[in-house]
């Protein structure tokens, strides 16, 4: 399967990540050069499924809440962050990314506020989608001022119109946003409050060493970041991504998904 990417669009490389971690496939990303640099128009390059698989694995997957887990139990006095486990067909995944590793508090990577709970925004999301698409990234949806389920990752979503926000046209890219979700809880590296970077692997890779290809001697990657931007109060969006120089490699403890059967 090819999938169209812009690395412009923080929301897209990580929906094609957790394409990856999904389906547990080897892949790689076709980064062209024009005039001696790189192109942000990529190719998310995996085989096993074809989008169709993909969209039928995720009308199926179910969600629910979870206060408390072997290593961790939920004590941040926000009773609207709860982690949520992603129940697919074949395994499970805990998404907790919006919150710190020990779950008192929420993480750099959250960017709404209120009372709008990820548990709602995934399932509003998965009814959004049309399992005939093609174009699975680019697949949008006009939505009300007062149900727009995004992550703030997307700079076609949080773009300013211009426009009260309540009354902006603006789409929602469900396959997009809820692809993203799986990507942010294992393909972000690391950073400062103030940007997100993350590494496009050009070899092909297994999952397993993709989650660290920005690491990995020998690997060709390629390293953007992109600026977290305050829209209103407590409220935050991620900007275009940029191309930089490679930076030094990261490593995690944290422990993103239990598999289970």
């Amino acid at each position: 399967m090819e999938i169209a990417v812009n690395l412009k669009n923080p929301a897209q490389f990580f929906a094609a990540s957790g394409i990856a971690q999904l389906f547990e496939v080897a892949s790689r990303f076709v980064v062209r050069e024009y005039e001696g640099e790189p192109d942000y128009r990529a190719t998310f390059v995996c085989s096993g499924f074809d989008t169709r698989t993909l969209l039928t694995t995720l009308k199926a997957t179910t969600y629910e809440e979870q206060s408390e887990a072997d290593d961790a139990r939920y004590s941040h006095d926000d009773d609207y962050s709860l982690p949520v486990l992603m129940k697919l067909p074949s395994k499970t995944i805990e998404l907790d990314w919006w919150l710190n590793e020990f779950w008192s508090n929420k993480s750099r990577l959250k960017t709404w506020a209120g009372t709008t709970t990820p548990l709602s925004m995934l399932r509003r999301l998965s009814e959004m989608m049309d399992p005939d698409v093609d174009d699975i990234l680019n697949f949008g949806v006009p939505t009300p001022g007062s149900n727009r389920p995004t992550w703030g990752f997307d700079p076609r979503v949080t773009k300013n119109t211009g426009v009260p926000g309540r009354l902006a046209k603006i789409k929602i890219y469900p396959v997009t946003e809820l692809l993203c979700a799986v990507g942010l809880q294992y393909f972000q590296r690391p950073g400062s409050r103030e940007e997100i970077s993350f590494s496009v692997w050009q070899d092909e890779l297994p999952v397993e060493l993709a989650v660290v290809a920005g690491e990995l001697e020998g690997v060709r990657t390629r390293t953007l970041t992109a600026r977290r931007e305050k829209r209103s109060k407590g409220i935050f969006n991620y900007s275009a991504a940029e191309f930089v120089a490679n930076r030094p490699g990261f490593r995690t403890t944290r422990t993103f998904a239990k598999n289970y059967g």
